[in-house]
């Protein structure tokens, strides 16, 4: 399984229960997939940089997980015809990356900060 890090920018003008049934909308998603949700991080409403589809502001929240890779493509699929979502974006994270991340997160990962090769090693 890879480690990938969503962010997904949500309708402002939903409440605070709607915003909550549509982040468990997309982690139900991941976990039903045969994924795993590590961390989710809601920052609250920002402003965004640009309007997107008439709205100045979007919830914002960032989703840790671990799924296989064929997930992604349904959680991206979901994502487009979801219409509370605004704007999204799923990243898988490289190896430093995942090494970087706390130990209560990867758990027994066998990444260590050792085995990530530098630019000038490859």
């Amino acid at each position: 399984m890879n480690f990938y890090e969503t962010a997904v920018i949500l309708n402002p003008n939903l409440s605070d229960e709607e915003t909550r049934s549509a982040i468990s909308k997309i982690t139900n998603l991941i976990t039903s997939n045969g994924g795993e949700v590590l961390k989710v991080d809601n920052w609250g409403k920002r402003k965004l940089a640009y309007e997107l589809n008439k709205h100045k502001m979007g919830f914002y929240s960032i989703l840790l997980f671990k799924s296989p890779p064929d997930v992604i493509k349904k959680l991206e699929a979901y994502f487009k015809v979801f219409d509370v979502v605004i704007k999204f974006m799923v990243i898988k994270l490289t190896k430093h990356q995942i090494s970087a991340l706390p130990k209560d997160l990867t758990g027994d990962m066998p990444v260590s900060p050792e085995e990530v090769k530098t630019q000038e090693e490859v």
